[in-house]
C-alpha cells in the first residue's frame, strides 16, 4: 500500500462528494490524511485546473472526480469509492467476494438507473413536465429499492445490515439529491427511514454549496 496521501480532483459539490463522504466517514480529515484539489463542479462553475495539463495527463476524459494514490489513478467515483473502502477496510469494507459484488451492483444501480432521473431534478431540466416524467421513472426503481430494504436498515450484511460504502454511493444519489429537491419519499416508507439514517450520519454533513443541511428538510 502507497505511505502516499490520497489526492481528489473534484470540488465537494459534485460526484467528489461520495468519496469525500466515505473519507470523513473513515475519520479522515480533509487536507490532513487526504488532499482535495478543487476542481470546481457543476454547480460552482468549473476553474481551470480541469483543462490543466496535469490533470488531462491523469483524466483525459476531463470529467470529476480523479483520484491519484501513489501510482493508482481512477476515475468515476464508484470505482473511487469502492478502492478506498478496500484500501482502509473494515465494516465499510467488503468483508467477502459476495460482498463486494452486491457492493458494486449496487454502485452501478446507483448511477445507472437513479442518478439519470434525479440529477436532472435537481438542476430544474425540462421544468414541471420534466419532474413528472422523471418521477415517474423513478417510482417502480423505488418500490424495488424499498422493497430490497424491507426488514432492514442497510443495504449490505445479514439480518438489518450494517452500514458499508454501499450505502454511500446509492445515498449520495437518492438520499443526497432527493433531500436537495425535497422529494416526498413517505410513500416508500423503508427509504424513507434509510435516507433519514445515511444523511443524518455526523461525517455527511452538507458539501460546500450543496443545499442539503443534515439536521433538516
Amino acid at each position: 500500500m502507497s505511505d502516499e496521501k490520497i489526492v481528489i480532483y473534484g470540488h465537494q459539490a459534485s460526484r467528489a462528494s461520495r468519496p469525500y463522504w466515505l473519507l470523513r466517514e473513515y475519520g479522515k480529515t480533509i487536507n490532513e490524511d487526504f488532499i482535495e484539489v478543487d476542481t470546481g463542479g457543476p454547480v460552482t462553475g468549473f476553474n481551470e485546473v480541469r483543462d490543466s495539463e496535469e490533470f488531462l495527463a491523469l483524466n483525459p476524459y476531463r470529467l470529476i472526480p480523479v483520484m491519484k494514490h501513489g501510482d493508482v489513478v481512477l476515475y468515476e467515483s464508484q470505482a473511487i469509492c469502492q478502492y478506498i473502502a478496500d484500501l482502509l477496510g473494515g465494516p465499510m469494507a467488503a468483508q467477502d467476494a459476495g460482498e463486494r459484488a452486491r457492493i458494486n451492483m449496487y454502485g452501478l444501480n446507483s448511477i445507472a438507473n437513479f442518478e439519470p432521473n434525479f440529477l436532472p431534478m435537481v438542476f430544474g431540466q425540462g421544468g414541471e413536465e420534466g419532474k413528472k416524467r422523471f418521477i415517474e421513472n423513478l417510482e417502480p426503481l423505488l418500490g424495488a429499492l424499498n422493497t430490497e430494504l424491507e426488514g432492514r436498515e442497510y443495504l449490505i450484511g445479514e439480518g438489518a445490515g450494517r452500514f458499508t460504502v454501499a450505502d454511500i454511493m446509492m445515498a449520495s444519489v437518492v438520499g443526497q439529491y432527493g433531500r436537495a429537491i425535497k422529494f416526498d419519499f413517505s410513500p416508500w416508507p423503508n427509504i424513507d427511514a434509510w435516507v433519514q439514517l445515511t444523511t443524518r450520519r455526523p461525517a455527511f454533513y452538507p458539501p460546500r454549496d450543496m443545499k442539503v443541511n443534515p439536521l433538516k428538510d
